[in-house]
């Protein structure tokens, strides 16, 4: 047997005053996660005496998610335990009860003991993390705010807030990606711009809120007679354009004439009064400027209303 010097006296008290008073808890647990020390500083974090941690588990002193978590932990470490497999630190972040009810965020340290090959249990260390996790949810919170604030802002630059549809901004993206499959493939597309009849007078007889009504109501019905492809963009007031990608002026002119006639047969309930739209339909021509091509469509537009409005003109 060993025999216990004045140094290993000095060693020990050294080390025992350097746990009753750290802030951090350091405590032992035998292998069913009973405590069987646990430093004074215990009572400060937690407000319960070391004694009343004795030989009690410490799943008892966590929140039930917690509790759940550990034990999970545990059983699933079970085999890993008796083969000596698991000598590494563990850490876990726990929501711990305090003695007066109130909830602290506690980081754990674990690492589990062996004599030999023989499991004994675990020692480790616990600290009080709660203002740090406060920290955590606040950053959290605002990333997420962040994040929902730059989802707003996306669809700002994206949508129409009024009808859903695409707003002009959007147009010039997808205009571009349709010239570049016309030089690259050969590939055709069209597009169909229209507006409202008498839509000025419309409001003004029966209100801004049935004018935007009317709209929103426009929108669903030409969404659902394009295809998925397709790209109906709100271009200002009461006038939209359909882009119509790998569509020849001739198609477009078919899907035109369906959505005229669609709108024109709706109930928008207004009493003695028709819905009918103008539209100007044309084909996309190599080297043309996207400025050029809206502008050739629109001058087919105003011929469709110059003619008697509620027609489908399509330009050459």
């Amino acid at each position: 047997m060993k025999e216990v010097t004045f140094d290993d006296y000095r060693q020990h008290y050294r080390y025992k005053y350097v746990v009753e008073n750290i802030k951090d808890v350091i405590w032992e647990m035998d292998e069913n996660l009973i405590f069987t020390y646990i430093s004074p500083s215990c009572k400060e974090m937690s407000g319960y005496e070391s004694s009343e941690f004795i030989g009690k588990r410490m799943t008892d002193f966590l929140v039930p998610e917690s509790r759940n978590y550990v034990l999970d932990q545990w059983k699933k470490n079970a085999h890993s335990r008796k083969s000596c497999n698991s000598r590494g630190i563990i850490m876990y972040d726990l929501q711990f009860i305090c003695k007066d009810k109130g909830l602290i965020w506690v980081e754990v340290s674990v690492k589990p003991v062996f004599e030999d090959d023989r499991f004994l249990g675990y020692i480790g260390v616990t600290r009080d993390v709660t203002e740090k996790k406060v920290h955590e949810n606040e950053l959290k919170k605002y990333y997420n705010e962040l994040e929902t604030a730059n989802r707003e802002l996306e669809k700002l630059a994206t949508f129409d807030m009024l009808t859903g549809a695409y707003n002009r901004r959007r147009f010039e993206e997808y205009v571009k990606s349709a010239v570049d499959m016309k030089e690259m493939h050969g590939s055709p597309f069209s597009i169909i711009i229209f507006d409202i009849d008498c839509f000025k007078l419309i409001n003004d007889i029966y209100g801004h809120s049935w004018g935007d009504r009317i709209l929103q109501v426009v929108t669903e019905i030409v969404k659902a007679s394009i295809r998925e492809t397709d790209k109906l963009f709100r271009w200002g007031g009461d006038e939209f354009i359909i882009l119509m990608p790998g569509k020849a002026s001739k198609d477009a002119y078919k899907v035109a004439e369906r959505v005229r006639k669609s709108i024109e047969k709706n109930n928008f309930g207004i009493q003695h009064d028709r819905i009918t739209i103008s539209t100007g339909v044309g084909e996309y021509i190599t080297d043309e400027s996207i400025d050029q091509f809206v502008s050739r469509v629109d001058d087919a537009l105003l011929t469709a209303k110059s003619i008697g409005r509620n027609k489908v003109e399509l330009c050459i």
